[in-house]
């Protein structure tokens, strides 16, 4: 049996530790040390860089992914608090990914990359045909993950 390559659901919060009460409460969830993580150039539409307030459920995959609300604008923005913002899935090709994508007419919403025209970390779709967002990330990421998690400690932070 291959592995499965869905993994997480993203959720935006207004404030990720009352999220956290919230969801450890009601659903006896734990989750992980939240974590201030750079995007050095995240791309939503416009490149920036965007530093995220995040935390992983310890139970999973699939694992939730809460990340706190910033700003007005953008993919993390107040206005996509509040919904399940996509369901994530590890990507051993993201070049293929995105050729993918393309083909369908599924644009991409975010991308994170390392600089101009590098090959993203991780990508944000626009809703798919069936209003499903996605976000693809590098299988590459796939360690540092599993380890904050089972740490508690994001990696390199």
């Amino acid at each position: 049996m291959s592995e499965q390559p869905y993994f997480h659901i993203g959720v935006v919060v207004p404030d990720l530790e009352k999220a956290i009460e919230y969801y450890e409460r009601t659903h006896g969830l734990e989750f992980t040390k939240p974590a201030h993580v750079t995007n050095a150039r995240l791309e939503d539409p416009h490149p920036h860089e965007q530093v995220v307030h995040v935390a992983f459920s310890k139970q999973g995959p699939p694992y939730y992914e809460l990340i706190e609300a910033d700003g007005d604008e953008g993919i993390f923005s107040t206005a996509n608090e509040g919904q399940i913002l996509y369901l994530g899935l590890w990507e051993p090709d993201m070049e293929g990914r995105l050729r993918a994508l393309e083909a369908e007419g599924i644009g991409v919403a975010a991308a994170s990359r390392s600089a101009a025209g590098a090959t993203p970390g991780w990508i944000i779709t626009e809703p798919d045909a069936l209003g499903v967002r996605y976000e693809y990330v590098d299988l590459a990421e796939k360690q540092a993950i599993e380890t904050w998690i089972e740490t508690d400690e994001f990696p390199g932070l």
